[in-house]
């Protein structure tokens, strides 16, 4: 039996995935799934995902290390905020993780003021749609545009 303390909840004697309705490329292209190269050998294989990935597995820790390179290295704060975004939109985890262990510089770029100048310039920066989108023109159909949310069971916390 394989486990994973941030992915499978368990993987039975056959193989078969508890838990979890993807498999393949549909891991590595959902954010809340894909954990980058932090995936071992056997959840890459069980996961339909062998192959998919460069063959060098990084724990989170190592992952860490490198993007904070990186947003360090980057030249102004929306240029950290567009490299934020772009992890969050492909590894939810590793970006919480960031952002909650690095609080301190991190908020001046996920809130104010960078994401007001990263409002002013949406246009130029937008990667793919995050949220749910409802205007003043969706008056009288926000109930049908809820139902459009990707996901069955919301929670506010």
């Amino acid at each position: 039996m394989v486990r994973s303390t941030s992915l499978l909840r368990a993987v039975s004697k056959d193989n078969h995935i508890l838990g979890l309705r993807s498999r393949g490329i549909d891991i590595i292209r959902n954010p809340r799934t894909n954990k980058g190269m932090a995936f071992t050998l056997p959840e890459r294989q069980v996961l339909g995902i062998h192959g998919l990935l460069p063959p060098t597995v990084l724990t989170q820790e190592e992952q860490l290390y490198r993007t904070m390179q990186s947003f360090t290295r980057q030249p102004t704060d929306l240029d950290r905020y567009i490299l934020l975004a772009g992890l969050q939109d492909r590894n939810e985890k590793l970006f919480y993780r960031i952002v909650s262990e690095n609080v301190e510089s991190m908020m001046p770029i996920v809130y104010t003021p960078t994401v007001g100048l990263a409002c002013q310039r949406f246009g130029l920066i937008y990667r793919r749609p995050r949220g749910l989108f409802v205007t003043i023109h969706d008056r009288g159909h926000v109930f049908e545009l809820l139902s459009n949310w990707p996901e069955e069971s919301v929670k506010v916390q």
